[in-house]
Protein backbone atom coordinates (compact mmCIF):
# COMPACT_ATOMS: atom_id res chain seq x y z
CA UNK A 1 0.00 0.00 0.00
CA UNK A 2 2.88 2.38 0.78
CA UNK A 3 4.35 1.79 -2.67
CA UNK A 4 0.99 2.49 -4.25
CA UNK A 5 0.51 5.73 -2.33
CA UNK A 6 3.99 6.93 -3.35
CA UNK A 7 2.84 6.91 -6.96
CA UNK A 8 -0.27 9.07 -6.51
CA UNK A 9 -0.04 12.72 -7.55
CA UNK A 10 -2.37 15.67 -7.94
CA UNK A 11 -3.27 16.75 -11.46
CA UNK A 12 -5.41 19.65 -12.63
CA UNK A 13 -6.05 21.75 -15.73
CA UNK A 14 -5.08 25.43 -15.84
CA UNK A 15 -5.47 27.40 -19.08
CA UNK A 16 -5.88 24.11 -20.98
CA UNK A 17 -2.58 22.75 -19.69
CA UNK A 18 -1.70 20.23 -16.98
CA UNK A 19 -0.83 21.55 -13.53
CA UNK A 20 -0.13 20.01 -10.13
CA UNK A 21 2.71 17.78 -8.99
CA UNK A 22 1.71 15.12 -11.53
CA UNK A 23 1.90 17.46 -14.52
CA UNK A 24 5.61 16.99 -15.13
CA UNK A 25 5.28 13.20 -14.91
CA UNK A 26 2.52 13.15 -17.50
CA UNK A 27 4.29 15.65 -19.75
CA UNK A 28 7.43 13.51 -19.77
CA UNK A 29 5.39 10.39 -20.48
CA UNK A 30 3.94 11.99 -23.65
CA UNK A 31 7.38 12.38 -25.19
CA UNK A 32 8.34 9.71 -27.71
CA UNK A 33 4.82 8.27 -28.03
CA UNK A 34 3.00 7.70 -31.32
CA UNK A 35 -0.44 7.25 -29.78
CA UNK A 36 -2.08 8.74 -26.68
CA UNK A 37 -5.22 6.91 -25.56
CA UNK A 38 -7.85 8.16 -23.12
CA UNK A 39 -10.30 5.57 -21.83
CA UNK A 40 -13.24 7.58 -20.59
CA UNK A 41 -16.29 7.46 -18.43
CA UNK A 42 -18.91 8.91 -20.77
CA UNK A 43 -20.86 12.04 -19.91
CA UNK A 44 -18.57 13.90 -17.50
CA UNK A 45 -16.92 17.26 -18.20
CA UNK A 46 -13.53 16.31 -16.86
CA UNK A 47 -12.74 13.78 -19.61
CA UNK A 48 -13.03 16.37 -22.36
CA UNK A 49 -10.96 18.86 -20.35
CA UNK A 50 -8.28 16.23 -19.76
CA UNK A 51 -8.19 15.10 -23.40
CA UNK A 52 -8.04 18.70 -24.60
CA UNK A 53 -5.00 19.33 -22.39
CA UNK A 54 -3.43 16.04 -23.51
CA UNK A 55 -3.85 16.95 -27.19
CA UNK A 56 -2.45 20.45 -26.69
CA UNK A 57 0.50 19.08 -24.71
CA UNK A 58 1.05 16.65 -27.57
CA UNK A 59 1.01 19.20 -30.41
CA UNK A 60 4.69 20.20 -29.95
CA UNK A 61 5.53 16.48 -30.15
CA UNK A 62 3.80 16.08 -33.51
CA UNK A 63 0.25 15.02 -32.55
CA UNK A 64 -2.23 16.04 -35.24
CA UNK A 65 -5.25 13.73 -35.24
CA UNK A 66 -8.13 12.92 -32.88
CA UNK A 67 -9.77 9.48 -33.11
CA UNK A 68 -13.09 9.02 -31.29
CA UNK A 69 -16.27 7.00 -30.86
CA UNK A 70 -18.41 8.09 -33.81
CA UNK A 71 -18.80 6.76 -37.32
CA UNK A 72 -16.79 8.27 -40.22
CA UNK A 73 -19.76 10.18 -41.65
CA UNK A 74 -20.67 11.90 -38.38
CA UNK A 75 -16.98 12.61 -37.71
CA UNK A 76 -16.71 14.54 -40.97
CA UNK A 77 -19.97 16.38 -40.32
CA UNK A 78 -18.85 17.21 -36.79
CA UNK A 79 -15.55 18.57 -38.09
CA UNK A 80 -17.44 20.81 -40.51
CA UNK A 81 -19.87 21.99 -37.81
CA UNK A 82 -17.13 22.79 -35.30
CA UNK A 83 -15.24 24.75 -37.96
CA UNK A 84 -18.41 26.75 -38.59
CA UNK A 85 -18.95 27.48 -34.89
CA UNK A 86 -21.08 26.58 -31.87
CA UNK A 87 -24.29 27.96 -33.39
CA UNK A 88 -24.00 25.55 -36.33
CA UNK A 89 -23.59 22.57 -34.01
CA UNK A 90 -26.56 23.70 -31.92
CA UNK A 91 -28.72 24.21 -35.02
CA UNK A 92 -27.85 20.76 -36.33
CA UNK A 93 -28.66 19.24 -32.94
CA UNK A 94 -32.01 21.00 -32.93
CA UNK A 95 -32.86 19.77 -36.41
CA UNK A 96 -31.72 16.16 -35.83
CA UNK A 97 -31.50 15.49 -32.06
CA UNK A 98 -29.27 12.66 -30.80
CA UNK A 99 -27.57 12.24 -34.18
CA UNK A 100 -24.08 12.94 -32.79
CA UNK A 101 -23.16 10.67 -29.87
CA UNK A 102 -21.11 12.12 -26.99
CA UNK A 103 -20.22 15.49 -28.54
CA UNK A 104 -23.43 17.54 -28.47
CA UNK A 105 -22.41 19.64 -25.49
CA UNK A 106 -20.83 23.00 -24.84
CA UNK A 107 -17.77 21.69 -23.00
CA UNK A 108 -16.72 19.25 -25.71
CA UNK A 109 -17.31 21.87 -28.42
CA UNK A 110 -14.50 23.89 -26.86
CA UNK A 111 -12.32 20.77 -26.74
CA UNK A 112 -12.96 19.93 -30.41
CA UNK A 113 -12.54 23.55 -31.46
CA UNK A 114 -9.10 23.70 -29.79
CA UNK A 115 -8.08 20.48 -31.55
CA UNK A 116 -8.98 21.87 -34.97
CA UNK A 117 -7.30 25.21 -34.34
CA UNK A 118 -4.05 23.65 -33.14
CA UNK A 119 -3.65 20.71 -35.52
CA UNK A 120 -1.40 21.09 -38.53
CA UNK A 121 -2.76 17.95 -40.20
CA UNK A 122 -3.75 17.70 -43.84
CA UNK A 123 -7.06 16.02 -44.60
CA UNK A 124 -9.51 14.84 -41.93
CA UNK A 125 -8.43 15.70 -38.38
CA UNK A 126 -11.35 13.90 -36.71
CA UNK A 127 -11.25 10.13 -37.21
CA UNK A 128 -14.58 8.43 -36.52
CA UNK A 129 -14.09 4.67 -36.55
CA UNK A 130 -17.20 3.31 -34.84
CA UNK A 131 -20.46 1.90 -36.18
CA UNK A 132 -23.29 4.20 -37.23
CA UNK A 133 -25.16 5.44 -34.16
CA UNK A 134 -28.79 4.28 -33.92
CA UNK A 135 -30.23 7.79 -34.40
CA UNK A 136 -27.86 8.82 -37.21
CA UNK A 137 -29.63 7.37 -40.31
CA UNK A 138 -31.82 10.48 -40.51
CA UNK A 139 -28.71 12.54 -41.24
CA UNK A 140 -27.29 9.88 -43.54
CA UNK A 141 -30.42 9.81 -45.69
CA UNK A 142 -30.46 13.60 -45.83
CA UNK A 143 -26.87 13.36 -47.04
CA UNK A 144 -27.85 10.75 -49.61
CA UNK A 145 -30.54 13.12 -50.88
CA UNK A 146 -27.84 15.82 -51.28
CA UNK A 147 -25.49 13.62 -53.31
CA UNK A 148 -28.14 11.68 -55.26
CA UNK A 149 -27.13 11.09 -58.90
CA UNK A 150 -30.64 11.81 -60.20
CA UNK A 151 -34.13 12.85 -59.14
CA UNK A 152 -35.32 9.27 -58.69
CA UNK A 153 -32.55 8.53 -56.18
CA UNK A 154 -33.12 11.86 -54.42
CA UNK A 155 -36.84 11.15 -54.02
CA UNK A 156 -36.11 7.68 -52.66
CA UNK A 157 -33.64 9.04 -50.10
CA UNK A 158 -36.13 11.70 -49.02
CA UNK A 159 -38.77 9.02 -48.48
CA UNK A 160 -36.47 7.08 -46.15
CA UNK A 161 -35.51 10.33 -44.41
CA UNK A 162 -39.17 11.00 -43.64
CA UNK A 163 -39.59 7.44 -42.36
CA UNK A 164 -36.55 7.98 -40.16
CA UNK A 165 -37.92 11.21 -38.71
CA UNK A 166 -41.27 9.60 -37.96
CA UNK A 167 -39.56 6.57 -36.42
CA UNK A 168 -37.34 8.73 -34.23
CA UNK A 169 -40.29 10.73 -32.95
CA UNK A 170 -42.16 7.49 -32.22
CA UNK A 171 -39.14 6.14 -30.36
CA UNK A 172 -38.96 9.27 -28.19
CA UNK A 173 -42.62 8.82 -27.31
CA UNK A 174 -42.63 5.05 -26.75
CA UNK A 175 -38.95 3.97 -26.35
CA UNK A 176 -39.80 1.22 -28.86
CA UNK A 177 -36.62 0.45 -30.86
CA UNK A 178 -38.62 -1.42 -33.51
CA UNK A 179 -39.96 1.88 -34.81
CA UNK A 180 -36.50 3.29 -35.62
CA UNK A 181 -35.28 3.38 -39.20
CA UNK A 182 -32.32 1.17 -38.29
CA UNK A 183 -34.81 -1.54 -37.28
CA UNK A 184 -37.19 -1.01 -40.19
CA UNK A 185 -34.71 -1.34 -43.05
CA UNK A 186 -34.83 -4.73 -44.80
CA UNK A 187 -32.64 -6.40 -47.48
CA UNK A 188 -35.14 -5.40 -50.15
CA UNK A 189 -34.74 -1.74 -49.08
CA UNK A 190 -30.99 -1.89 -49.58
CA UNK A 191 -31.45 -3.62 -52.93
CA UNK A 192 -33.67 -0.74 -54.02
CA UNK A 193 -31.23 1.87 -52.70
CA UNK A 194 -28.15 0.34 -54.32
CA UNK A 195 -30.06 0.11 -57.61
CA UNK A 196 -30.81 3.83 -57.39
CA UNK A 197 -27.40 5.02 -56.17
CA UNK A 198 -25.08 2.40 -57.64
CA UNK A 199 -22.59 0.30 -55.71
CA UNK A 200 -19.18 1.61 -56.77
CA UNK A 201 -16.89 1.03 -53.79
CA UNK A 202 -15.39 4.53 -53.74
CA UNK A 203 -18.74 6.33 -53.85
CA UNK A 204 -19.82 8.10 -50.68
CA UNK A 205 -23.32 6.68 -51.09
CA UNK A 206 -21.97 3.12 -51.17
CA UNK A 207 -19.95 3.67 -48.01
CA UNK A 208 -22.98 5.15 -46.25
CA UNK A 209 -25.30 2.29 -47.18
CA UNK A 210 -22.73 -0.36 -46.31
CA UNK A 211 -22.08 1.43 -43.02
CA UNK A 212 -25.76 1.20 -42.13
CA UNK A 213 -25.85 -2.48 -43.13
CA UNK A 214 -22.85 -3.27 -40.92
CA UNK A 215 -24.42 -1.43 -38.03
CA UNK A 216 -27.60 -3.45 -38.41
CA UNK A 217 -25.51 -6.59 -38.09
CA UNK A 218 -23.81 -5.31 -34.93
CA UNK A 219 -27.05 -4.19 -33.28
CA UNK A 220 -28.65 -7.47 -34.36
CA UNK A 221 -26.18 -9.46 -32.27
CA UNK A 222 -26.87 -7.19 -29.29
CA UNK A 223 -30.65 -7.58 -29.41
CA UNK A 224 -30.27 -11.34 -29.93
CA UNK A 225 -28.27 -11.54 -26.69
CA UNK A 226 -25.03 -12.43 -28.53
CA UNK A 227 -22.84 -9.99 -26.64
CA UNK A 228 -19.53 -11.56 -27.63
CA UNK A 229 -20.38 -11.40 -31.34
CA UNK A 230 -21.67 -7.85 -30.95
CA UNK A 231 -18.40 -6.65 -29.42
CA UNK A 232 -16.20 -8.76 -31.69
CA UNK A 233 -17.68 -7.48 -34.95
CA UNK A 234 -17.71 -3.92 -33.63
CA UNK A 235 -14.04 -4.12 -32.60
CA UNK A 236 -13.05 -5.44 -36.03
CA UNK A 237 -14.94 -2.58 -37.68
CA UNK A 238 -13.14 -0.02 -35.51
CA UNK A 239 -9.76 -1.49 -36.42
CA UNK A 240 -10.55 -1.59 -40.13
CA UNK A 241 -11.82 1.99 -40.23
CA UNK A 242 -8.90 3.23 -38.13
CA UNK A 243 -6.46 1.72 -40.62
CA UNK A 244 -8.31 3.42 -43.49
CA UNK A 245 -7.65 6.80 -41.85
CA UNK A 246 -4.13 5.82 -40.84
CA UNK A 247 -3.06 4.77 -44.32
CA UNK A 248 -4.52 7.92 -45.80
CA UNK A 249 -2.63 10.06 -43.25
CA UNK A 250 0.58 8.22 -44.13
CA UNK A 251 0.47 9.96 -47.51
CA UNK A 252 1.48 13.10 -45.59
CA UNK A 253 3.25 11.69 -42.51
CA UNK A 254 4.95 8.26 -42.41
CA UNK A 255 4.00 7.64 -38.76
CA UNK A 256 0.90 9.73 -37.92
CA UNK A 257 0.48 10.67 -34.26
CA UNK A 258 -3.03 10.26 -32.91
CA UNK A 259 -4.91 11.04 -29.68
CA UNK A 260 -7.80 8.67 -28.88
CA UNK A 261 -10.91 9.25 -26.74
CA UNK A 262 -13.17 6.21 -26.28
CA UNK A 263 -15.15 4.40 -23.64
CA UNK A 264 -12.59 2.64 -21.45
CA UNK A 265 -13.23 -0.90 -22.67
CA UNK A 266 -12.08 0.04 -26.20
CA UNK A 267 -8.70 1.38 -25.07
CA UNK A 268 -7.32 -1.59 -23.11
CA UNK A 269 -3.96 -3.16 -23.75
CA UNK A 270 -4.74 -6.88 -23.79
CA UNK A 271 -8.22 -8.36 -23.47
CA UNK A 272 -10.90 -5.77 -22.87
CA UNK A 273 -13.68 -5.86 -20.30
CA UNK A 274 -15.74 -7.64 -22.97
CA UNK A 275 -12.97 -10.16 -23.75
CA UNK A 276 -11.91 -8.52 -27.01
CA UNK A 277 -8.53 -7.57 -28.41
CA UNK A 278 -10.01 -4.18 -29.16
CA UNK A 279 -8.77 -1.06 -30.92
CA UNK A 280 -6.55 -0.09 -28.00
CA UNK A 281 -4.62 -3.33 -28.18
CA UNK A 282 -4.19 -3.07 -31.96
CA UNK A 283 -2.61 0.39 -31.83
CA UNK A 284 -0.26 -0.78 -29.05
CA UNK A 285 1.04 -3.44 -31.43
CA UNK A 286 1.07 -1.00 -34.36
CA UNK A 287 3.22 1.45 -32.42
CA UNK A 288 5.58 -1.37 -31.42
CA UNK A 289 5.89 -2.50 -35.05
CA UNK A 290 6.89 1.07 -35.92
CA UNK A 291 9.54 1.06 -33.20
CA UNK A 292 7.39 3.46 -31.16
CA UNK A 293 5.09 3.20 -28.15
CA UNK A 294 1.65 4.27 -26.95
CA UNK A 295 0.44 5.81 -23.69
CA UNK A 296 -2.78 4.70 -21.99
CA UNK A 297 -4.78 6.77 -19.50
CA UNK A 298 -8.10 5.88 -17.87
CA UNK A 299 -10.18 8.83 -16.61
CA UNK A 300 -13.21 8.31 -14.39
CA UNK A 301 -15.15 9.94 -11.61
CA UNK A 302 -15.26 8.53 -8.11
CA UNK A 303 -18.65 10.09 -7.48
CA UNK A 304 -20.76 12.81 -9.06
CA UNK A 305 -23.15 13.15 -11.97
CA UNK A 306 -23.01 12.02 -15.58
CA UNK A 307 -25.38 12.91 -18.40
CA UNK A 308 -26.60 11.37 -21.64
CA UNK A 309 -29.04 12.39 -24.33
CA UNK A 310 -31.47 9.66 -23.33
CA UNK A 311 -31.49 9.50 -19.55
CA UNK A 312 -30.52 13.03 -18.54
CA UNK A 313 -28.34 13.69 -15.52
CA UNK A 314 -27.72 10.73 -13.26
CA UNK A 315 -25.83 10.44 -9.99
CA UNK A 316 -23.19 7.72 -9.83
CA UNK A 317 -20.83 6.16 -7.33
CA UNK A 318 -17.90 4.21 -8.77
CA UNK A 319 -16.43 3.24 -5.42
CA UNK A 320 -17.60 -0.35 -5.91
CA UNK A 321 -16.13 -0.52 -9.41
CA UNK A 322 -12.63 0.73 -8.60
CA UNK A 323 -10.03 -1.82 -7.55
CA UNK A 324 -10.27 -2.11 -3.74
CA UNK A 325 -6.52 -1.57 -3.24
CA UNK A 326 -6.57 1.59 -5.32
CA UNK A 327 -9.71 2.82 -3.60
CA UNK A 328 -8.08 2.32 -0.20
CA UNK A 329 -4.95 4.16 -1.35
CA UNK A 330 -6.84 7.23 -2.61
CA UNK A 331 -9.73 7.36 -0.14
CA UNK A 332 -8.16 9.72 2.38
CA UNK A 333 -7.02 12.24 -0.24
CA UNK A 334 -10.30 11.99 -2.17
CA UNK A 335 -12.30 12.70 0.98
CA UNK A 336 -10.09 15.60 2.04
CA UNK A 337 -9.93 17.40 -1.28
CA UNK A 338 -11.66 17.65 -4.65
CA UNK A 339 -8.31 17.57 -6.48
CA UNK A 340 -7.90 15.10 -9.33
CA UNK A 341 -5.57 12.22 -8.58
CA UNK A 342 -3.05 10.79 -11.05
CA UNK A 343 -1.84 7.25 -10.33
CA UNK A 344 1.32 6.17 -12.13
CA UNK A 345 0.56 2.52 -12.85
CA UNK A 346 3.72 1.99 -14.93
CA UNK A 347 5.93 2.39 -11.90
CA UNK A 348 3.84 0.02 -9.79
CA UNK A 349 4.43 -2.82 -12.29
CA UNK A 350 8.09 -2.92 -11.33
CA UNK A 351 7.66 -2.53 -7.57
CA UNK A 352 5.43 -5.48 -6.85
CA UNK A 353 6.19 -9.18 -6.94
CA UNK A 354 3.98 -11.36 -9.15
CA UNK A 355 2.05 -12.54 -6.10
CA UNK A 356 1.47 -9.06 -4.73
CA UNK A 357 0.51 -7.50 -8.03
CA UNK A 358 -2.14 -10.16 -8.77
CA UNK A 359 -5.06 -8.18 -7.27
CA UNK A 360 -4.04 -5.18 -9.38
CA UNK A 361 -3.02 -7.03 -12.52
CA UNK A 362 -5.80 -5.93 -14.87
CA UNK A 363 -5.67 -2.19 -14.24
CA UNK A 364 -1.88 -2.05 -13.89
CA UNK A 365 -1.27 -3.70 -17.26
CA UNK A 366 -4.28 -2.37 -19.16
CA UNK A 367 -3.36 1.26 -18.51
CA UNK A 368 -0.27 3.35 -17.75
CA UNK A 369 -2.03 6.04 -15.73
CA UNK A 370 -5.32 6.26 -13.89
CA UNK A 371 -6.93 9.67 -13.31
CA UNK A 372 -9.64 9.76 -10.67
CA UNK A 373 -11.96 12.75 -10.29
CA UNK A 374 -13.40 12.72 -6.73
CA UNK A 375 -16.49 14.70 -7.72
CA UNK A 376 -17.34 14.72 -11.43
CA UNK A 377 -19.67 17.14 -13.20
CA UNK A 378 -22.04 16.22 -16.07
CA UNK A 379 -21.58 17.65 -19.55
CA UNK A 380 -24.13 20.28 -20.56
CA UNK A 381 -25.79 18.50 -23.45
CA UNK A 382 -28.13 20.16 -25.93
CA UNK A 383 -30.54 17.21 -25.89
CA UNK A 384 -32.65 17.85 -22.82
CA UNK A 385 -33.75 21.31 -23.95
CA UNK A 386 -34.60 19.92 -27.36
CA UNK A 387 -36.74 17.08 -26.06
CA UNK A 388 -39.18 19.54 -24.55
CA UNK A 389 -39.87 20.88 -28.06
CA UNK A 390 -40.46 17.58 -29.88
Amino acid sequence: MAALKKNIYSISIENDRFAGDGANILQKAIQGQQFLLVGEQHGIQEVGAFTKALFLEGVPHGFEYLCFETDPFIAQKLENLVNEGLESLQAFSKELPLTIPFYNNVEDFDFLDKVLKNSQAKGSIFWGVDQVFAAAPRYLFSRLAEIAPNQEAKTLAEQYLQTGIEGFNAFIQTQDQSKSLMSLLRPEDFKKLFAAFGSEEKQESTRILKGIQKTQEIYGYYFAGKQYDNNSVRAKLMKKQFMDYYRNAQKHTPEPKVVFKFGSTHTYKGLSYYDQLDLGNMVYELAAMNGNSALYVSVLGLKGETSSGFAGKQAFDNSKNINPLILEAIQERANASKEWLLIDLKTIRHQFSKRKIAPLRDIVFNYDFLVIVPEAKPVSTFYFILFTHL
